[in-house]
């Protein structure tokens, strides 16, 4: 079948984040003071965006702050395409649903605003929880609305509101993206002179395979990267992944893989790490955060992270892309910039490059 455009997986993503709710019903004050606390109180393990809206006009149409830096401009050019891209780098986005949409909502039956919730009667698509304000009765037409839902919604009075808040966290909990990983097994290998990924160093296995055995022993599903589609690695029963971003070295399969499969975070590894072990690699998959941009390890002494020993999490996608469109393909460059969890190592040798044959040499005497 002909396509004009080529399909491309897109992420589960609703109006914003991946998990969102809208509360919808009662005043904006009383809402966004929920919001702002629920935010404040989950942000301890989950990045949390609020979607609010101004009741006057702004000063100027754009603005943006970080610490003391202000960035101001007359552009307006912004859709709801830009509202995704910023959302998908959030675990969780608490919208202001009386000004605009979300894929969950959190329901509040407030006389002060009546006419609000029923004008957005078909809006409420999901409802997670009906509140009660100033009442104990749940209006019979709301009811009938969410009679439909697959989960019933909970009814509670204003006071238990935050009873919600363990459901919430086990949302964001199942929500955290599944673990692959991603073994670089398409490199160029000029300096050894002969593929890195299928250099032996012990039991008979080839470095690809001890890798890929290594992540099948911690339950991660093995994707190999390759730059050519009729690559003859031995890569028994492991798919491949080849790289779409050719000539771009590790961020270009990297991206390859997000743009296969952009929900999962990849634990990458390079193939030149002889002495990487299963310690090491369980060492970093405990310390992960998925909150942030990534978790890389770093060698003792080491000023920076080693990037081909590290998990991207989704939200690396777009930050890479960025990065590539400013002329930058250094993995380890986007990792120093960016906001990434390091684990230090107390142990140096795990991280021992082999690049060259007097290095395979090196290793090869300190494995005898």
């Amino acid at each position: 079948m002909h396509h004009k455009h080529p399909p491309l997986a897109r992420p589960a993503l609703g109006h914003y984040a991946r998990t969102e709710l809208g509360f919808v019903g009662s005043t904006c004050a009383r809402m966004e003071t929920i919001m702002a606390r629920w935010a404040e109180q989950l942000s301890k393990r989950y990045r949390c965006l609020l979607v609010t809206g101004e009741h006057t006009e702004p000063e100027v149409p754009v603005s943006l702050r970080y610490n003391r830096k202000h960035f101001t401009t007359a552009t307006t050019a912004w859709n709801d395409f830009d509202d995704r891209l910023l959302g998908s780098q959030y675990d969780l986005a608490l919208v202001n649903g009386n000004h605009y949409l979300a894929a969950r909502q959190l329901v509040f039956v407030d006389e002060a605003k009546a006419g609000t919730l029923v004008r957005r009667t078909d809006q409420l698509t999901d409802v997670v929880a009906i509140v009660l304000v100033a009442t104990d009765r749940c209006p019979d037409w709301l009811r009938a609305h969410c009679a439909g839902q697959q989960t019933p919604p909970r009814i509670l009075p204003l006071a238990g509101i935050d009873t919600l808040l363990p459901d919430l966290f086990t949302t964001l909990e199942a929500a955290v993206p599944a673990l692959q990983a991603l073994i670089l097994a398409g490199g160029r290998s000029e300096r050894m002179g002969e593929d890195k990924s299928q250099l032996v160093y012990r039991d008979g296995q080839t470095e690809v395979e001890r890798l890929s055995s290594l992540c099948g022993e911690l339950g991660l599903p093995v994707h190999l990267s390759v730059r050519d589609p009729e690559s003859d690695h031995a890569t028994g029963d492991y798919p491949v992944l080849v790289d779409r971003f050719r000539d771009l070295g590790p961020a270009g399969a990297i991206a390859s893989a997000f743009l296969s499969a952009p929900d999962v975070a990849w634990l990458v590894l390079a193939c030149d790490l002889p002495l990487l072990d299963e310690a090491t690699l369980r060492h970093l998959i405990t310390a992960r955060r998925p909150d942030r941009l990534a978790t890389a390890v770093r060698g003792p002494g080491k000023e920076w992270p080693e990037p081909l020993v590290a998990i991207y999490e989704p939200r690396a996608y777009q930050r890479l892309l960025q990065f590539l469109s400013l002329g930058y393909a250094c993995p380890r460059k986007l990792l120093i910039n960016s906001d990434t969890e390091v684990v230090d190592l107390a142990d140096a040798a795990p991280l021992t490059n082999a690049n060259t044959p007097v290095e395979r040499g090196r290793v090869l005497g300190l494995l005898r």
